[in-house]
């Protein structure tokens, strides 16, 4: 059984519930719906979903009261005032998605003491932050994994089974009506990385601020494009087509989208072998920053370096 730390799981952008936060700890630990209620806990992201071999065993929030609700609807063991108490006796930390990107510094005690870490999407705001973070991981022999569960959801590993019968691939499109670029961003563009790979040369958005329109320019010749809308903008939802000489692939269900990712998670906690390598984690976060970069300057082609 994997002993798990987790923080950053109270609220997002200051508000009280993490979806992400929810869902994690109802999926490793299940979850008392009726404790919630009598609570007047938003337990949105809570869920039936579970996986074996992980347990919740400590929370971490500067909100103690919160996360003191938290403990009593998902039955964590302890409550402790620190991160660097939160990275005391147990096997490894997540850090769920709070609406921050410096959430990961929550995590700088777990990987000084070499713990397998998920730092939630996305893994920092800029992509020398994010090498920042790797670096740090190397240097203290921590395993780091950052993903969207776009990534692991049964609708791409649909994808990447149908990738032999394509034949040679030429254009992937992406559309995602789910919010802002700097928070649902990371989506559509770890769903393009899970099926074709890292390999971004260069980055152009002409859309707008409510409805992103990126033009990702690959080293294989694969053009990416992906649309990401505002919900006021375009029903939220999904689809992605990927194109190739011999056939075309659709998808347009999602599928779970937490359960491989941590199953992912739990397995890197075994093994030590990181799911995601380094530099293709901080490939994801440059994509994503040159996609705003672009936007904010007009549309010129950003070079990823």
């Amino acid at each position: 059984m994997v002993n798990i730390g987790i923080t950053a799981a109270c609220r997002f952008e200051g508000s009280k519930g993490c979806y992400h936060g929810n869902a994690f700890c109802s999926m490793f630990n299940g979850w008392d719906q009726a404790k919630a209620e009598e609570l007047d806990w938003q337990s949105g992201g809570a869920g039936d979903l579970r996986l074996e071999g992980g347990r919740v065993v400590k929370i971490y929030d500067d909100n103690r009261e919160q996360a003191e609700v938290m403990q009593q609807v998902y039955a964590i063991d302890e409550v402790v005032d620190s991160p660097a108490a939160l990275a005391e006796g147990v096997d490894a930390v997540i850090i769920a998605d709070n609406g921050e990107f410096d959430k990961w510094k929550l995590g700088v005690p777990a990987i000084e003491k070499g713990l397998p870490i998920f730092i939630d999407k996305p893994l920092a705001e800029t992509g020398d932050e994010a090498q920042a973070i790797v670096d740090m991981a190397e240097a203290n022999g921590a395993s780091v994994f950052s993903s969207s569960g776009f990534r692991w959801c049964d609708g791409a590993e649909a994808a990447r089974a149908a990738l032999p019968g394509l034949g040679e691939l030429s254009l992937m499109v992406g559309v995602s009506g789910q919010g802002q670029y700097h928070v649902y961003g990371i989506h559509p563009t770890e769903m393009a990385y899970g099926i074709l790979g890292p390999g971004t040369v260069s980055v152009v958005n002409v859309g707008e601020e409510d409805r992103d329109i990126l033009r990702l320019k690959r080293r294989d010749g694969v053009q990416v494009v992906l649309n990401m809308l505002w919900r006021e903008v375009a029903a939220g939802g999904q689809q992605y087509t990927i194109c190739g000489s011999q056939g075309w692939h659709q998808i347009t269900d999602l599928g779970p989208v937490y359960l491989n990712m941590l199953g992912a998670f739990l397995e890197m906690c075994k093994t030590r072998v990181q799911p995601i390598s380094n530099e293709e984690m901080v490939e994801v976060i440059r994509v994503v920053e040159a996609g705003r970069l672009s936007r904010e300057r007009g549309g010129v082609e950003i070079a990823l370096t």
